[in-house]
């Protein structure tokens, strides 16, 4: 009765989802609320375990969330962003695949630390206009540009945190080394689907590719006297390098000591003279930019404190179990073949009600479980690129002028063989 009863909220909020009316924000919350009444838990119970301890469950997350945006927030005050998006754009010439690949490696080393549809419309607005301007066809200059997105967004802190949560480490802990060495090996996989759809599409597209419609000058003109230091264009890799570096030596810096050393340095190679008012500014401006991702992560911390409940464990439990994921085969199928599922905030959507399917799993032990990360790792390329609903999907498509679904058919089939052989190699790495 209790696993009909959770069948019947996921399918109605999913349902909701999808047609939209209702967004992930609130939809994960009422889930939470509506499981735990499910469970019969008391009124006082369900509002300080499930609302409040859960609102909290992932605080590291979203404080990495706010850093993260405060340093993408001071890449963009201090015009470290704009800057290395034209040296990249003047360093290909007029040569528009030359060009737009330089955007798009830029566009990746970008978001390993920015997030937030601030950056995505800051970036955005740079990088979009100066591959158009070149004749790139609108449809694939945003196609290009989700995909460069998503390949740097392995490295995203805000991955990390929650992978760090869904294994059940402590603060103390850092994350095993197969999980950076797994991560480098999807980022080569997106790095070769990237290529490879790039000159395919370029060759598709013809003589519309080979002609510039305007010239760059005037996109790519700087006051000479605000160039930003060389040094200072080494800020967005400062964070990966600390934590990695950290980490590789068997140390653990948190992605926010990470992110607030990153802030500064970037602060002090352009203009320490202001240093006090860019990062006061940067702050605030960066909890504003990291908002919806905090709530989203607050929704989901309810869901996972409510499908914790003991009785809604015992219910679940039979039935992930029954599922044969020890045989390789059905594991690539389930997670590579279901990925789809992972659009609309769908059953395999780790940002939406796929967050509780996940939970439980970790929780039952189903599959070793940095298999199991490995699995959510590449379902998580498939969402990232392909669902409608992401909110920087539907930005890029109203800005280059296409509708949002047209990027969803144009890249599912690549990515969904990305996830593929990204779990053949998990199974070779964790089973």
């Amino acid at each position: 009765m209790i696993a009909l009863g959770l069948l019947i909220i996921f399918t109605f909020f999913a349902g909701l989802m999808f047609l939209r009316k209702i967004p992930a924000l609130l939809a994960l919350p009422a889930m939470a609320i509506l499981i735990a009444l499910l469970a019969k838990l008391p009124i006082p119970a369900l509002l300080n375990q499930i609302i409040a301890q859960g609102s909290l469950k992932l605080t590291s997350v979203y404080v990495s969330v706010f850093m993260g945006a405060m340093m993408g927030r001071v890449l963009i005050q201090t015009g470290i962003a704009e800057e290395i998006i034209k040296r990249a754009a003047e360093f290909g010439g007029e040569k528009p695949l030359i060009v737009s690949f330089g955007l798009m490696a830029v566009t990746i080393i970008l978001f390993t630390t920015l997030q937030g549809l601030g950056a995505i419309i800051t970036v955005g607005s740079l990088v979009l206009p100066i591959m158009m301007s070149l004749g790139i066809p609108r449809k694939l200059a945003g196609t290009l540009f989700i995909l460069a997105f998503a390949t740097g967004f392995i490295f995203n802190p805000i991955l990390f945190t929650l992978y760090r949560q869904l294994l059940g480490l402590t603060e103390t802990e850092a994350l095993p080394a197969q999980v950076s060495t797994f991560a480098f090996i999807l980022l080569g996989l997106m790095l070769i689907m990237v290529v490879s759809y790039a000159l395919i599409a370029a060759k598709r597209s013809g003589e519309m590719l080979l002609m510039s419609a305007v010239s760059k000058d005037e996109l790519l003109k700087r006051d000479k006297n605000k160039q930003v230091p060389t040094l200072a264009l080494l800020t967005p890799i400062v964070p990966l390098v600390l934590f990695f570096g950290f980490n590789y030596f068997g140390l653990k810096l948190d992605f926010i000591a990470a992110f607030i050393l990153g802030s500064l340095y970037g602060i002090c190679t352009t203009n320490w003279r202001n240093a006090i008012k860019t990062l006061t500014s940067s702050a605030i401006k960066g909890i504003e930019d990291g908002a919806p991702a905090a709530i989203l992560m607050m929704g989901i911390g309810m869901l996972l404190n409510a499908l914790n409940l003991p009785l809604i464990k015992t219910a679940l439990e039979p039935l992930i179990l029954s599922l044969p994921f020890q045989s390789t085969l059905f594991y690539i199928a389930f997670f590579g073949l279901l990925s789809p599922l992972a659009l609309y905030r769908g059953p395999l959507n780790i940002f939406g009600i796929g967050i509780g399917l996940f939970t439980i799993m970790f929780g039952t032990a189903v599959l070793p479980s940095l298999a199991l990360l490995a699995a959510i790792m590449c379902v998580v390329q498939v969402q990232n690129v392909c669902d409608p609903t992401n909110t920087h999907s539907v930005w890029i498509a109203n800005f280059v002028g296409v509708q949002v679904e047209d990027f969803t058919k144009e890249t599912l089939l690549p990515m969904m063989l990305v996830c593929l052989t990204g779990l053949v190699i998990s199974v070779l790495m964790f089973l």
